[in-house]
């Protein structure tokens, strides 16, 4: 008996970080749960992934950039100094000095994780970000802008939509494939056009 595939949907917030190339190339990492949350976490490369997850869903709360962290192997017992006011004082080679230093600094992104976990769990409950339908989550999955995912799950043309926005179909093709920028105004022109809130654009 297989189980069931379980259908990915990302937040508004999370979307807008996940539809740039860097981030789409390093997400697909080693998965691992929050410690004392109920969400996880997958790092790849310079990026992280936050997310939950029920039977059918798993939600994508935050996309963004993880701080380097480099492996050092283990080295040798550190010496001890007693000074003569009677300090103890440790010796630590390189090798060891940075071998420390990375595993702090892992607790240190460890601990960034479930900040930045708690945060979009907040904004969602506050209503200040919201998930995405399943069915545009699951375009920019495939390769989709994240303009792009949302006219296609509505149904519209780029003809339909350049015409809706008051912008020229080369344009929007241009935004949609990431070779130009949209302003404020631009973003919100075309949020109107297909009837979403502005903060799933920008």
């Amino acid at each position: 008996m297989s189980a069931a595939m379980k259908t990915i949907v990302f937040t508004a917030a999370a979307a807008k970080a996940f539809d740039t190339p860097q981030a789409r190339e390093a997400v697909g990492g080693v998965t691992k749960a929050l410690r004392g949350r109920d969400g996880f976490r997958m790092r790849a490369g310079e990026y992280r992934v936050l997310f939950n997850e029920d039977a059918a869903t798993i939600l994508v709360v935050s996309v963004g950039r993880r701080r380097g962290a480099t492996h050092v192997s283990e080295a040798l017992m550190p010496q001890t100094i007693l000074t003569a006011k009677g300090e103890e004082l440790v010796v630590l080679s390189r090798a060891e000095y940075e071998r420390l230093s990375a595993l702090a600094a892992l607790a240190e992104e460890d601990a960034e994780d479930v900040a930045g976990y708690d945060a979009a769990i907040a904004d969602l409950a506050a209503g200040r970000d919201e998930r995405l339908p399943a069915e545009v989550s699951t375009l920019l999955l495939r390769g989709a802008s994240l303009l792009s995912a949302i006219r296609r799950w509505r149904g519209v043309t780029q003809v339909e939509l350049a015409a809706r926005a008051g912008l020229s179909q080369g344009y929007l093709s241009d935004l949609e494939s990431g070779r130009r920028k949209g302003a404020k105004e631009t973003l919100e022109a075309l949020a109107k056009g297909l009837d979403v809130p502005a903060a799933w654009l920008g």
